[in-house]
C-alpha cells in the first residue's frame, strides 16, 4: 500500500514539474505603427494599413505569478499577414494605387541564442542553405501606376496572385523586448521585400517591411506529459482495490 501511495505521488510530481510550458507564442500587432518602403513610397501616410499581424513561439518557461522567463533555443514565426490599399505619390510624376494582401504560408524557424533577436530566412537564394527556414507568402497584389517617373519605382503594372519565396529568400532579423512581462512584449526589424515583375523581362519592384509590433495575446504551449500521465489512474485504481482488499480481510476475521 505504501508502495502504491509513493508511486502515485512520485506521478503526481513530476507531472506538477512538467505542467510548465515550454514555449510561448506571442501575437503581435503590426498595423498602427508599421511604415512600408515600395521603390520609394512610404506607407503611411500615403496609403492605409488595414491589418497587419504576426505570432512569435519562443521557448519560455511559465514562472511564478503568470511570468514568463525566455530561454534560448529555435523560435518560430507564422500567421504573418499584411492587408492595405496604396495610395500614394505624386501625380504627373509617379502615383501608385492599389490593393495589397499578403500571407504567410507554413512556418519559418530561426536560432533564438541571446534571448533578444531571431534571424528568420536563409543565406542567398530561397533553396540555399543557411540557418532556419525561410518564408513563403501567397501575394495578391494589383498595383497601377501615373505620372512619367513610374518606370523609375517599379514595372508597372503589378498584378501578381500566387505564392512565392519572401524577399527571393533573403534573411532578416527582428529584435524583441520586454519578452517576460506579459502584455508588454515588443518587436521590430526590417523585413525586405520583391514583387516580381509582370513580364519576364521586367525588374522587381523592391522595397521593405520596418516592422513595429506590440503584444496583443499571449499561449503557453505545454508539453505532453508522455505515458507517466497514464499510471496515475492506473495507481489510484490499485491504492482502491488495495485498500477494499484489506477492509474485506479485517471484516471476515
Amino acid at each position: 500500500m505504501h508502495r502504491i501511495r509513493f508511486l502515485v505521488l512520485m506521478c503526481a510530481l513530476v507531472l506538477s514539474t512538467s505542467a510548465q510550458a515550454d514555449t510561448v507564442g506571442i501575437d503581435f500587432d503590426f498595423s498602427s505603427s508599421t511604415t512600408i518602403s515600395l521603390g520609394g513610397v512610404i506607407i503611411p501616410p500615403d496609403g492605409t494599413i488595414h491589418s497587419m499581424g504576426a505570432t512569435t513561439i519562443l521557448p519560455a518557461i511559465k514562472t511564478g505569478g503568470g511570468a514568463t522567463s525566455v530561454q534560448t533555443g529555435s523560435a518560430q514565426l507564422k500567421n504573418l499577414t499584411l492587408d492595405m490599399t496604396v495610395d500614394a505619390g505624386s501625380a504627373f510624376v509617379a502615383h501608385i494605387t492599389g490593393p495589397v494582401f499578403v500571407s504567410q504560408v507554413g512556418t519559418s524557424t530561426g536560432p533564438f541564442t541571446n534571448t533578444q533577436s531571431v534571424m528568420f530566412g536563409r543565406t542567398g537564394t530561397a533553396t540555399g542553405t543557411g540557418t532556419g527556414v525561410g518564408m513563403s507568402l501567397f501575394v495578391s497584389a494589383h498595383l497601377k501606376c501615373a505620372g512619367i517617373f513610374c518606370s523609375s519605382v517599379g514595372n508597372f503594372p503589378i498584378d501578381i496572385v500566387g505564392t512565392r519565396p519572401a524577399s527571393q529568400g533573403q534573411p532578416f532579423t527582428i529584435f524583441l523586448a520586454s519578452l517576460n512581462t506579459p502584455g508588454a512584449a515588443n518587436v521590430d526589424g526590417d523585413m525586405p521585400i520583391s514583387l516580381p515583375p509582370a513580364t519576364s523581362l521586367g525588374t522587381p519592384t523592391t522595397g521593405t517591411i520596418f516592422l513595429m509590433g506590440t503584444e496583443v495575446s499571449r499561449t503557453y504551449e505545454v508539453p505532453e506529459p508522455g505515458s507517466l500521465a497514464q499510471l496515475i489512474p492506473g495507481a489510484i485504481a490499485l491504492a482502491g482495490l488495495s485498500r477494499r482488499r484489506r477492509q474485506n480481510r479485517g471484516a471476515s476475521q
